[in-house]
């Protein structure tokens, strides 16, 4: 009897300790990406200002390019993928032209 109240008691801590874990784990994840969590504030004042909406809307795209490169990359050798990275070297050209343009304008 000793014995089985003894892993009771074990078994009871364990699931205690649990859940109280999880509850943890999941009241940080909400308040930080939940409706009004400090993230999702983050990323609205970001996107409302022009300058860094761009920037973040560049920053994804230049993700995106490097996961669709480093995929071709893997597969076979595709004039795709030489076509890639000309697209991605003329845009990032045109960005530093207008960057220079509008500094000098």
């Amino acid at each position: 009897m000793e014995r089985l109240m003894h892993e009771s008691r074990e078994a009871f801590t364990t699931l205690m300790i649990f859940f109280c874990l999880a509850a943890g784990i999941c009241g940080a994840v909400f308040y930080t990406m939940g409706p009004d969590g400090w993230l999702v504030e983050r990323i609205r004042a970001v996107l409302l200002e022009p300058n860094m909406s761009t920037l973040a809307a560049l920053t994804a795209a230049i993700g995106l390019l490097a996961l669709a490169k480093r995929l071709l990359d893997s597969s076979i050798n595709s004039p795709l993928n030489s076509l890639l990275v000309g697209a991605v070297g003329l845009g990032g050209f045109v960005i530093l032209l207008q960057g220079v343009r509008t500094v000098l304008g």
